[in-house]
């Protein structure tokens, strides 16, 4: 399970069942691990982010007239 650091202190592996996110403190690591169905949710809410700020982004600015 080789970790691939992603960058600002988090590194990334895969076991070939979970993915593991790492991020390493004083006083221990902290680790989350997502799996298929919580990697496939947390994509999903990215996109309603990126959806949201794109849609945020057009109301502050509209379309110019020209």
């Amino acid at each position: 399970m080789d970790e691939t650091y992603l960058g600002d202190g988090l590194y990334a592996s895969f076991d070939g069942f979970q993915y593991c996110l790492r991020a390493p403190r004083e006083g221990g690591d902290h680790v989350v691990y997502l799996d298929a169905y919580t990697l496939q949710a947390f994509d999903e809410y990215r996109r309603e982010c990126e959806l949201k700020a794109l849609a945020e982004a057009r109301v502050q600015r509209p379309a110019q007239a020209g």
